[in-house]
């Protein structure tokens, strides 16, 4: 009995109600490795973040992340306020990747991949969500290849940046595989939006040979169904001269590409065009993630230091975000940060760096459950697991990227109300701009607007809010949602105070038309069911003798 205690220990802890945890036991597994927060006005379930460290000098702005991984029950884009309460997640769409608002024509959009993720690569499109959360659009590679996971990049020109993988044959002898092997080409394109037309394409093939890449290959490459992935494109972008930064991860090795396609130069991997500065801190990333240029010349990276568990593949103590300066005309390289996890973690795959419009940088873990924002010299100021950091070299529970931003979210639903007992919860899934709710009743569930009176108002806190109900309510009850100015962004359904069964509010008279039609439906009812009994009543005892000795036999 004890040991199956302590089995269900985890589920039960992090079941529990409260909202508040224990930091210590949060990390070393006791609530589980998703540690989570159901609500009774919303269906799904958000993580039960464990804040780590606080400043009042982190940004203030929503964290974008998408959890997956074996103990997530609900993966999918997923909206996070600064405090770590839910604002915003949505399951339909499955696992997302690279979730985060952009800019496009001078609009807000939820911008994220989709799709068939086998583990390293991915076969989907990108989609792009309005303020209301709506599917604006979908973007999908040209030339009938399928959207891979790892970049989905808006540039200011209005087109897109995406990463392809397309399986291609290739001579593997050089590295112990056969002549006639196969591999994962590494492609990026840049596509118009409105049209899908091609306005670039870039291969690794073309310029990459199979022995410069540090990836193992392990027997793969001997058919098209086992292609080896000699490259592994993970990030794509664009300066303002139209050259492109690619990072390949098995190469260790990021690109610049000119407008024309021409390998411009190499940081780091087998034949870095780079002398380092740092005594090799610059240079000297390992199985990296997100790269970004800035118009300074710089380049931000996450260096994962590891590709996974395996002793030979890790070649680092920990992960790093790094921020490296650029000489082009010397071609030196020189670290001005590094940012470094608190507790030194070590992320085998994933990861992003971003630096925010104050200034600060914000890191996200990957394939551990952890975001940091720090000091633009690299103090930490604010860090965050959403899920226990016992179960981090698992990758359980994981986010690809983690971002930090602006959104306004007004979406087109109604809130959402339910009542437990005497407490009616409100909340309204991706709604940004509530300050506060507004309890209404009324005698009739169809009352006009006018006829319904204010009963209470409370602050919204948190992603679901609470009101305690008393025996002087009306027969129906509402809730409004207000903005900062008292506005009324939005109305519940009507709900029988009683019951706590929702209603319509408002109750259409049957017309004419519709009695007929109910009649008709009735009557075909009525003879089929008589069909059936006629069916069934013919010849029972031929056919239960006939049953018998099937049966007997």
């Amino acid at each position: 009995m004890r040991l199956q205690f302590l089995v269900l220990l985890p589920w039960l802890v992090a079941a529990a109600p409260s909202r508040q945890s224990n930091p210590l036991w949060y990390d070393q597994g006791l609530y589980g490795a998703y540690p989570w927060r159901d609500y009774v006005s919303f269906g799904l379930a958000s993580p039960r973040v464990n804040v780590l460290e606080e400043s009042v000098q982190c940004d203030p702005g929503y964290v974008f992340l998408e959890p997956r991984g074996r103990s997530v029950s609900s993966p999918g884009p997923m909206i996070l306020d600064s405090d770590g309460n839910l604002v915003y997640m949505e399951d339909r769409y499955g696992e997302a990747m690279d979730f985060r608002p952009q800019k496009y024509r001078g609009d807000d959009y939820l911008t994220f991949w989709s799709g068939t993720d086998d583990g390293t690569h991915g076969r989907g499109s990108y989609y792009m969500l309005d303020s209301s959360y709506e599917v604006r659009y979908t973007v999908s590679p040209a030339n009938g290849l399928e959207g891979d996971l790892h970049e989905f990049e808006i540039t200011p020109n209005g087109t897109a940046l995406m990463t392809i993988y397309e399986i291609i044959p290739a001579d593997l002898s050089s590295v112990g595989g056969p002549s006639d092997g196969w591999i994962y080409d590494g492609l990026f394109q840049e596509v118009d939006i409105e049209t899908g037309a091609l306005l670039f394409e870039w291969r690794a093939s073309t310029h990459y040979s199979v022995v410069e890449s540090f990836g193992e290959l392990k027997g793969h490459g001997r058919s098209r169904e086992d292609a080896w992935d000699f490259f592994h494109i993970n990030s794509v972008d664009k300066d303002d001269q139209g050259n492109y930064y690619i990072s390949s991860r098995y190469m260790h090795t990021i690109t610049c590409i000119s407008p024309t396609g021409a390998v411009l130069w190499r940081l780091g991997g087998a034949h870095s065009d780079f002398a380092d500065l740092s005594q090799g801190a610059a240079s000297n990333f390992t199985w990296q993630h997100h790269v970004r240029w800035h118009p300074n010349n710089s380049l931000t990276i996450f260096d994962n230091g590891a590709y996974d568990n395996n002793r030979h593949l890790v070649t680092a103590d920990y992960s790093r975000g790094l921020l490296v300066q650029l000489d082009t005309a010397n071609m030196t390289a020189t670290l001005l940060t590094a940012f470094v996890s608190p507790m030194h973690i070590l992320a085998h795959s994933q990861g992003s760096v971003q630096i925010l419009d104050s200034g600060n940088v914000f890191v996200g873990w990957g394939h551990s459950a952890a975001y940091t924002e720090f000091k633009p010299d690299g103090t930490v100021l604010c860090d965050t697991h959403f899920g226990s950091s016992a179960f981090f070299g698992w990758g359980w529970v994981k986010s690809y990227r983690a971002f930090k931003g602006k959104w306004v979210g007004q979406p087109r639903t109604d809130p959402d109300i339910s009542r437990r007992r005497n407490q009616l919860y409100v909340s309204w899934n991706g709604a940004t701009e509530v300050r506060k709710w507004r309890l209404q009743s009324a005698t009739a569930a169809d009352a006009e607007d006018d006829e319904y009176v204010d009963v209470e108002e409370i602050k919204k806190e948190g992603f679901e809010s609470t009101f305690y109900l008393n025996g002087a309510l009306g027969e129906y009850v509402r809730v409004q949602a207000l903005d900062r100015m008292g506005r009324v962004l939005g109305t519940s359904k009507v709900m029988d105070s009683k019951s706590g069964s929702t209603v319509d509010g408002i109750f259409t008279p049957i017309q004419d038309q519709d009695v007929v039609a109910l009649q008709l439906l009735l009557a075909i009812l009525a003879l089929m069911t008589i069909g059936l009994i006629v069916w069934a009543c013919w010849n029972p005892a031929a056919r239960f003798e006939e049953g018998y000795q099937r049966v007997r036999l």
